[in-house]
């Protein structure tokens, strides 16, 4: 691996997607480079798919390139070469390009869904990193190893449990991040509203008015929606006039004008409106949990191959990670990811003692690995998608499997990957039974989905996926 030229891959990559001055802005995830191009039409996918190291594309609401564990090293290179590119940002993009790619966008709803995914998808670290935290505190603490009295135990469960109160200012950051505003001033608007000095004034007898009108009390530590709103109307606001302002001016009184304007909206309209908004979304994610959620994860453990494939897992992302925000669980989407992963491993492990390709036998059991640790992309790309059986014993298996921990309700406690290192997501202190269930589906997704395949499997029925 280290015989890659990463820079030269990066820089063949950019090249096939149309340069900087076609990207609006890019990311990563664990396995793949995201890209929010100006315009799709001006990249090339087999381009792409020629270059060393690229494992596939996928385009909807982004340009996805798939690498696999080489990503944080393209990443890096692409961060280096695009210091000091001015033509990185957007407005460097032509008018008319940029109309063409928003009509698209409107009419589709891919707009609404990239900008979901853009503010909930940097959170999913920090959330993680709490949860897992606090989980690890409840485990000493029952073990006996620290009380809840002990300085540790209050340090590092507050720890955590920061992560959560100033929710609200880490959306304003990420909010303002997607839409390219100030995110300083979007912080400190935000960040008003949680304010202890502040909102023991709003909770005072006497309450607090402005120009007559009175300002709501809400307690808005926790909550999203109330900051999505506030810093969409400070973007419209400080774009707006940026574009008025003279430029000798403007660090002073945009900042000021922003103030003026954005505060006392978001706290008497906009603030009051995402908290409703927010309690409505609550009560649908109550509903699913409690009506569907065992059909859900049984029909989502089956198609999660194909979600993938096309990119579409993303689009989970606001769920699960609103769902930890309302309710501290999750019962859907990790167990349908679990029986996936899983049993991809169980699928490629098959396949490598049954095809008698070394070559292919090597990748298939690498692959395997990989989503057995959580990473499913090499399985799903390098093994499973040209192959019809072993696809079916994949999907034959997520299905079983999900079903089987949708119906015996597992929940994850965490956000976490869904590889074997993330089964202590599933470690519940008030109910001990929801790790049991999760190491039987575990067992359960490896040996059905092995047992399917090893059955199946034949290597001249390899499909052509050119």
């Amino acid at each position: 691996m280290e015989s890659k030229n990463y820079e030269q891959i990066a820089v063949s990559i950019l090249d096939q997607v149309g340069g900087f001055q076609n990207v609006e802005y890019f990311e990563h995830n664990s396995t793949r480079l995201c890209f929010q191009l100006v315009d799709n039409e001006k990249a090339d996918v087999d381009g792409v798919m020629q270059i060393e190291g690229v494992q596939g594309v996928v385009v909807n609401v982004q340009f996805q390139v798939i690498i696999g564990q080489d990503i944080t090293r393209i990443y890096d290179e692409l961060i280096e070469l695009s210091h000091n590119r001015k033509d990185l940002l957007p407005e460097d993009s032509t008018k008319s390009g940029r109309q063409k790619v928003k009509a698209i966008r409107d009419k589709a709803g891919a707009g609404f869904l990239d900008f979901m995914i853009g503010v909930f998808n940097p959170l999913v670290p920090a959330i993680t990193g709490a949860g897992l935290l606090k989980t690890i505190v409840t485990l000493l603490v029952t073990a006996g190893a620290l009380t809840e009295e002990s300085g540790v135990y209050s340090m590092l469960y507050y720890a955590a449990d920061a992560v959560f109160y100033f929710l609200p200012i880490m959306v304003a950051v990420t909010t303002a991040t997607k839409l390219r505003c100030d995110r300083i001033i979007a912080t400190v608007i935000v960040g008003l509203s949680i304010m202890p000095s502040f909102t023991e004034l709003l909770a005072a007898e006497e309450g607090l008015t402005f120009l007559g009108l009175k300002v709501p009390n809400y307690t808005y530590s926790s909550q999203i929606f109330p900051a999505i709103l506030t810093v969409i109307f400070l973007s419209i606001v400080e774009k707006n006039f940026s574009k008025i302002c003279p430029k000798a001016v403007k660090a002073i009184f945009v900042p000021i004008v922003c103030f003026l304007i954005v505060t006392p909206v978001s706290l008497i309209v906009l603030s009051p409106l995402g908290f409703e908004i927010g309690e409505v979304f609550t009560n649908a994610l109550l509903s699913i949990h409690g009506n569907s959620a065992r059909i859900i994860v049984a029909v989502l453990g089956a198609i999660m191959p194909f979600l993938i494939a096309v990119g579409m897992h993303k689009l989970l992302v606001p769920y699960t990670t609103a769902a930890f925000i309302s309710h501290g669980h999750e019962c859907i989407v990790a167990p349908a990811k679990v029986a996936h992963n899983i049993s991809e491993a169980g699928a490629c492990f098959a396949v490598a003692l049954r095809t008698k390709d070394a070559e292919y036998r090597s990748t298939a059991f690498s692959a395997g690995i990989s989503a057995f640790f959580g990473i499913s992309e090499p399985a799903l790309y390098g093994v499973t998608m040209t192959n019809k059986k072993a696809m079916g014993g994949v999907v034959a298996s997520g299905l079983i499997s999900a079903a089987f921990m949708g119906i015996l309700g597992l929940e994850a406690t965490t956000l976490m990957g869904s590889g074997i290192l993330g089964i202590v997501q599933f470690i519940d202190t008030d109910n001990p039974s929801n790790f049991m269930v999760a190491i039987m589906g575990y067992v359960l997704a490896l040996v059905l989905s092995f047992l399917f395949t090893f059955i199946l499997y034949r290597d001249e029925k390899k499909l052509d996926m050119e």
